[in-house]
């Protein structure tokens, strides 16, 4: 059984902990006699409980006046998850795992893994936002950094819903070429409103300090998983692939292209759910290749997906920029590593336009014939070569996991 524990988030009691019984539950509500006793009058007498139940911890409403709210949801019953936060009214739980008993753990499907962050993470901005309200949203806890931003955990107190802020980050000044950036990628999420797309919900400005409240993915990045993992099955590899190239369709349709698809902006969510996310150069591709892999050391993330027309800052690029970056990660998630890995910018550039890319046969065991003439197609060096929608893109995806799926059915271990 995994050691947890909940934290109070705010109030008079921030910080108080409760570690959780393996056995049997702990009572959580006003009364005295309760597990853990909250001191506000709006909360039960006995709000809810958390019990120890087949290996896992759950999570139940005692029939409570104002209910418990879990990620935002109101919920009776609920497993829990490392991260959780659990709203009583106006307080806030969150539910945290021990990071010293397994890593990380495998979640509803088995491509998803929820990896467990380090209870004590320091970050280059001062994390001074915590705990204070920016607009109607209550900053809980800093969940990731970026170059140009934090993205905090909050809850909009209109309605308690638990929410992502994108918050840019600033010195003295605001960095003006970040903060269009910044305005762009919340002008072109705006637009996008579908299943694989994390949404958007607004932009805000409270006293030189700019912010994007954004729906709120508890999971993990593809990059995650990756680290994780290694490399995926190749039925988890399409089943993310055809929702990404979901994504990508629907943007395509409304003449909108991501330009910067990587294992690190696909998030997967516990229940499987996947979504793209940071829009941020759909708008401003030239200019920013062009600035980072000028700059020693940057950009090489990106770089190991960038198609060769990406790469060359001076021409133009389409959806077929997409398809590759695409097939790149689908690369990545079946054999662990990206096409291409050279050290040096330069190097790199000369391998994505000169190299065709290593034969993934040679490197995944057992790959079904079908798999490697449809990702060597995606990365072909030529826009022309490729499939040329997202939507060829994930009927191919489609095809291909029928076909595994129907030879797992046919194996003597199947």
């Amino acid at each position: 059984m995994t050691r947890a524990k909940v934290r109070i988030v705010d109030g008079d009691d921030a910080g108080i902990e409760k570690e959780l019984p393996e056995t049997g539950q702990c009572v959580i509500g006003r009364r005295s006699s309760c597990d853990l006793v909250l001191r506000i009058d709006s909360v039960s007498r006995e709000h809810c409980r958390i019990e120890a139940k087949d290996g896992a911890y759950w999570l139940y409403d005692n029939g409570s006046s104002n209910g418990t709210l879990l990620n935002g949801l109101r919920i009776e019953k609920a497993k829990l998850v490392h991260g959780d936060v659990i709203t009583l009214d106006k307080i806030t739980l969150e539910y945290l795992e021990d990071s010293d008993v397994h890593a990380s753990r495998e979640m509803i499907r088995e491509f998803v893994v929820q990896k467990r962050p380090e209870q004590e993470q320091t970050y280059t901005t001062n994390n001074s936002l915590i705990g204070k309200t920016l607009k109607h949203y209550k900053v809980l806890s800093v969940v990731g950094e970026g170059g140009m931003a934090l993205v905090y955990k909050a809850r909009d107190e209109r309605n308690g819903q638990i929410v992502a802020l994108k918050v840019l980050k600033r010195g003295e000044t605001v960095d003006q070429e970040n903060l269009q950036r910044f305005l762009k990628e919340f002008k072109t999420g705006s637009k996008l409103n579908h299943p694989n797309i994390m949404q958007v919900y607004e932009i805000g400005e409270v006293e030189g300090t700019y912010f994007i409240a954004m729906e709120y993915i508890n999971g993990s990045s593809l990059q995650e998983i990756l680290d994780e993992k290694g490399r995926l099955s190749q039925e988890g590899t399409f089943k993310i692939g055809i929702q990404v190239a979901k994504a990508l369709e629907f943007a395509f349709s409304q003449r909108i292209i991501h330009r910067d698809i990587k294992p690190e902006n696909i998030l997967i969510s516990r229940e499987g759910e996947v979504k793209i996310t940071d829009l941020g150069l759909a708008k401003e591709l030239k200019k920013y290749v062009s600035i980072n892999i000028t700059k020693t050391g940057e950009g090489i993330g990106t770089l190991h997906y960038m198609s060769p027309e990406q790469v060359e800052s001076t021409r133009d690029v389409d959806q077929r920029a997409d398809i590759y970056s695409l097939g790149a990660t689908l690369y990545e998630c079946l054999c662990g590593q990206p096409p291409f890995d050279e050290v040096g910018v330069w190097k790199f550039v000369e391998a994505i336009n000169e190299k065709p890319p290593p034969n993934l046969n040679d490197r995944v065991p057992n790959l079904h014939p079908a798999v490697w003439p449809v990702i060597q197609r995606a990365l072909a060096k030529r826009p022309e070569e490729r499939q040329q929608t997202p939507s060829e893109l994930r009927q191919d995806l489609e095809r291909l996991l029928d076909l595994v799926v129907q030879a797992r059915s046919k194996s003597p271990a199947g």
